[in-house]
Order: structure tokens, then C-alpha cells, then sequence
């Protein structure tokens, strides 16, 4: 029985430890998009992440009960000063063991409070911050746990030569080496832009907005770029402003007369479909852009999306009126009719004063009464290095916490542009929801 529990425990040591960095692959690859569908990974990463404790209470409980090292025993040999490097290794394991443990706990309890269930429960003493922060912890405890496992599996198989245990020794250093460069932040990285197939480089201290009606000197537009590169012989672009769109449309890039559209996603983003005016979306450090054919059907569709605001803006005296603002809390919900909406300028460094955005919308409920909210300044999120952008903290008594918080949909249209930066023209709806990320 104990021969058959010794290798029930070195088998679920070597599945644990497998099931681990997988599960912490999984994480951080879903994390930081390292593959287009990063949903995927995330939902593997889930799926792994509930089968790796259950294993670790199997190794747990057949640790104790056939590798199961007394402290007595290594007291005693410190008193006697025969401390073998079989003692001590025997130690160090015992030591990293329960490291794990505590580690594996913290982490996988934290884990929990992704679920909105059990964010009541964990959410406060556990935030999920330490669920994304503290596994390179556990990945470097494992690895030396694993370590000393595999020198004892050596002294078993009785391979003593130095060349073994300095190959051993360097895999060990180059694999705790890459946990550590993994876990680094990533830096801002270089902007990106390209159309079709072709990159281009731009200074962006070179470039003047052709909107100066909505950006401040210094601030400029996807479609700014466009313009720029064009002024400088890098492409050939042909455009004109469409009055009843407002906004500019392209004829041809390099002769080419398709139906060009465009991606953008800011530091720490990913790539995604909008229905934004290409001069209306602001650039920002770091930003990666691709300009590429897009159906017919869809650049229609987007068109009279356009239209159909500025006819609005024009019917309410170009006032931005709109019909219907919804806010669907997580524990309340409000629908608002025929909403006046007027700027706050809260972003003058990058718009001109009384250009409308979609966090003006929260700010006139407030300032009408209707609602009460708090914002908060965020430089930086995880991954995403350069934010600069005001979000919702609160509204009424739902406040942002951990991955939940507030999101805005307008016209029916989700994108992850900041409320701040989101210029709107005349929506027929804008959404306010609580959900998490």
C-alpha cells in the first residue's frame, strides 16, 4: 500500500506541476491576446483552473501520508550539526510545499472573485489583483519543488555525473529566467499603421488635424494620419468631407477605389470592428491601426448609421438630443427620454471645448439629478500602458470593483473606446451597463 501511495503522490506531482503552467499559459494568454481568439484561452484557462486544486488536494493528502519528512527529525539533526544534503533538501522541499499550498490557495480563492457569485464572498479580503499578480510566485516555487524532486528521482536512477547536474541545473535557471521575463509588464510598444499588406512610419509630432474643429493642436485622428502620409508622398490619397455624413469619406488610396474601413486598438487591446467616424477617433501612443477593404453591405450600413445623426442633430436645432439613455445597473435600472446632453470639457487637452462625448452623457443625468456618480483618472491598467482616460468608479451605489464596472454601448454599437474620447454626433440610444471583463 504504501509503494502503490509513494506512486500515486510522484504521479500527481508531475500532473500538478503540468497542470499548472498550463493553466498559467492559458491565463496569460488570454490576458495579453497572445492569439487572436483569446476567448478561448480564457475559457481553457477557466476550465484548468477548477481541475488544478482538486489535484492539488490529491498530492497534498498523499504527501503527508507517505512523504511525510518531521520537523522533529530535522531538529534534531540541526542539534546534532549531521545535517545531510539529503536533510536539506528533504527541508527545502517540505518548506516549498507548504509555500504552495498557501500560494495555490490565495490564488485560486482570489480566482473565484472573476465570478460575480462569489465576488461578495472574496471580492473584499481577495481581490482579483492577486490572483494576476502573485502566480509568478507560485510558478517559481513550483519550479524549484520540481527541482528538488527530479534530484532525488537522479539519486534513485543513481545519475551522479556532473554533466547531467549541470544541464539539469542550467534548464532549471533558464526556465525560471523565462517566468520572470513572461511576468514583466509590457512595455508601451511603437505605434502601427498600416493599409492592406504595407506598413508606414509616421512622427505624429508632425501631424495637424484637418478637423480643428473638434482637436486641440497636438491632438489628431486616425484619418489625420491618412492625410499626413499623404502630404508626404507615402501614399496617394483621395478624400473628400461628406456634409450630410460629417465627416470625411475616401475615393481611393493608391488608386485603389474599394471600400476602405478601418481597425484601431489602443495599448493592451485587441483588434475589433467599430462604427466610429474615422476623424472622430482619436489617436493615442501606442495605438495599431489597419486600414482595409470592408463589404459593401457594411460600409452602407455604417454610412446611413451617419446620416441618420446628423438629420437628428439637425431636426433638434444641433442640439444633441437623445431619445433614450439607458442605465442598467447591477442593482438598479433607469431609462431617461429626450436627454439634452452639454459638454463638461472635461477633455480640452484633446478636444476642442463643446465637443460632446459619450461621459457627458452620465455628467448631465448628474447634473440634472437624476443619478449620482463618481469618476476616477486612470493612467494605466495592467497591460494596457498608456490609458489616460477618465472612467465611470460609480453610479448611485453600483461602484467599479475588481473586473466589474460600468460600459457604454451607443446606438446599439459596443467598441472599447473610452467614454471620454467617444465623440457623439446625435445617437439614437447610449446604454450604460454594469458587467464584468
Amino acid at each position: 500500500m504504501w509503494a502503490k501511495g509513494l506512486k500515486i503522490h510522484r504521479v500527481t506531482s508531475w500532473l500538478i506541476t503540468l497542470l499548472a503552467f498550463i493553466t498559467i499559459f492559458l491565463g496569460y494568454a488570454a490576458a495579453r491576446r497572445w492569439f487572436p481568439d483569446y476567448n478561448l484561452f480564457l475559457l481553457l484557462h477557466l476550465i484548468t483552473g477548477w481541475v488544478f486544486p482538486g489535484t492539488l488536494v490529491v498530492h497534498f493528502v498523499f504527501s503527508i501520508l507517505y512523504v511525510n519528512l518531521k520537523w522533529s527529525r530535522i531538529r534534531a539533526a540541526f542539534k546534532k550539526d549531521k545535517i545531510s544534503n539529503t536533510i536539506l533538501l528533504r527541508t527545502f522541499q517540505k518548506i516549498t510545499k507548504w509555500t504552495i499550498i498557501v500560494m495555490a490557495t490565495l490564488i485560486s480563492l482570489s480566482g473565484l472573485s472573476y465570478y460575480p457569485l462569489f465576488y461578495p464572498i472574496f471580492g473584499n479580503f481577495l481581490p482579483f489583483s492577486i490572483h494576476l499578480d502573485f502566480d509568478v510566485i507560485l510558478s517559481i516555487l513550483m519550479i524549484l519543488h520540481v527541482a528538488i524532486g527530479a534530484r532525488f528521482y537522479f539519486t534513485r536512477k543513481r545519475i551522479k555525473h556532473w554533466s547531467a547536474n549541470l544541464s539539469f541545473g542550467l534548464l532549471i535557471l533558464s526556465i525560471t529566467l523565462v517566468v520572470i521575463f513572461v511576468d514583466l509588464p509590457p512595455g508601451l510598444g511603437a505605434s502601427n499603421f498600416k493599409i492592406g499588406e504595407t506598413s508606414y512610419d509616421f512622427d505624429p509630432y508632425e501631424i495637424d488635424s484637418i478637423r480643428p474643429d473638434l482637436f486641440q493642436n497636438g491632438s489628431f485622428s486616425v484619418f489625420d494620419i491618412l492625410v499626413h502620409l499623404n502630404s508626404t508622398g507615402q501614399i496617394s490619397l483621395n478624400s473628400h468631407f461628406n456634409v450630410s455624413m460629417d465627416t470625411y469619406v475616401i475615393d481611393s488610396i493608391n488608386g485603389d477605389t474599394g471600400y476602405w474601413w478601418y481597425q484601431i486598438h489602443y495599448s493592451g487591446g485587441s483588434p475589433e470592428k467599430n462604427i466610429v467616424r474615422m476623424d472622430h477617433y482619436p489617436w493615442k501612443p501606442g495605438s495599431v491601426i489597419a486600414i482595409y477593404h470592408e463589404s459593401e453591405t457594411y460600409i452602407d450600413s455604417v454610412y446611413s448609421r451617419f446620416e441618420e445623426e446628423v438629420a437628428r442633430f439637425a431636426y433638434n436645432s444641433n442640439s444633441i438630443i437623445i431619445p433614450v439613455v439607458t442605465i442598467d445597473g447591477d442593482t438598479f435600472f433607469e431609462e431617461f427620454y429626450n436627454v439634452t446632453i452639454v459638454p463638461f470639457n472635461m477633455r480640452n487637452d484633446t478636444f476642442k471645448n463643446d465637443v460632446i462625448t459619450a461621459l457627458d452623457v452620465i455628467m448631465t443625468l448628474g447634473d440634472l439629478g437624476y443619478i449620482n456618480y463618481t469618476l476616477a483618472w486612470i493612467q494605466s491598467f495592467r497591460n494596457a500602458r498608456f490609458v489616460h482616460s477618465y472612467f465611470v468608479r460609480s453610479i448611485n451605489n453600483d461602484a467599479t470593483s475588481g473586473r466589474c464596472g460600468f460600459l457604454h454601448v451607443v446606438s446599439g454599437s459596443f467598441d472599447w473606446l473610452s467614454a471620454d474620447e467617444r465623440i457623439l454626433t446625435s445617437p439614437e440610444s447610449v446604454l450604460w451597463y454594469y458587467d464584468c471583463i
